[in-house]
């Protein structure tokens, strides 16, 4: 059954790239797939260090268990009740976007995924994150502007979310106080 860790897990498989061997990016050490943490054959994990060296199934055990570790700085950031109703395949495109940013924290974006419009939060991702990265070099940040938007046209692809239970909640209590009182009377 696909979800969004296992659909997140191979995006990223594919935006980051396999290292098996430690290697310096930007702030840290990284290896599997662009991670600063390494899991071990016993499934604990630790810092990466200079010198470690993975393989693909625990560099894949890495990934998921950040993935779920994201999924939880996003929902708290954006607030479980816009982040749960979100079709797999946003969650996956933003868990995404997170993992490379290390969170989601561009408002546009949280604004957007509140709305739980998909067309909304695709423009958001690609439109607030255009100009980062302005210390890297033009042909980095133009290969971040085609991951974006790789990532947006899955947003505006996947199936529309009927919203949040709060939502459907404040819309249904006029019709449930109104209708009992009917059939109260």
């Amino acid at each position: 059954m696909e979800n969004q860790y296992t659909y997140g897990a191979e995006l990223l498989k594919k935006y980051e790239g396999f290292t098996a061997r430690a290697t310096w990016d930007v702030n840290a050490y990284r290896l599997g797939y662009g991670s600063g943490t390494i899991t071990l054959d016993n499934g604990t994990y630790r810092k990466v260090v200079k010198g470690d060296v993975t393989n693909q199934a625990n560099a894949l055990k890495d990934l998921q268990r950040r993935l779920k570790e994201f999924e939880k700085k996003v929902s708290k950031k954006v607030g479980a009740e816009y982040w749960n109703p979100l079709n797999y395949k946003v969650k996956a495109a933003l868990l995404s976007l997170a993992y490379n940013y290390g969170n989601i924290t561009k408002k546009a974006i949280i604004e957007a995924i509140k709305t739980g419009n998909n067309k909304l939060i695709a423009e958001a991702v690609v439109k607030s994150t255009y100009n980062d990265n302005q210390k890297l070099s033009e042909g980095v940040r133009n290969a971040l502007r085609k991951r974006r938007k790789k990532e947006a046209d899955i947003i505006a692809a996947a199936p529309q979310s009927s919203g949040s239970g709060i939502v459907k909640l404040l819309i249904l209590a006029p019709i449930l106080f109104y209708g009992f009182k009917y059939f109260t009377q």
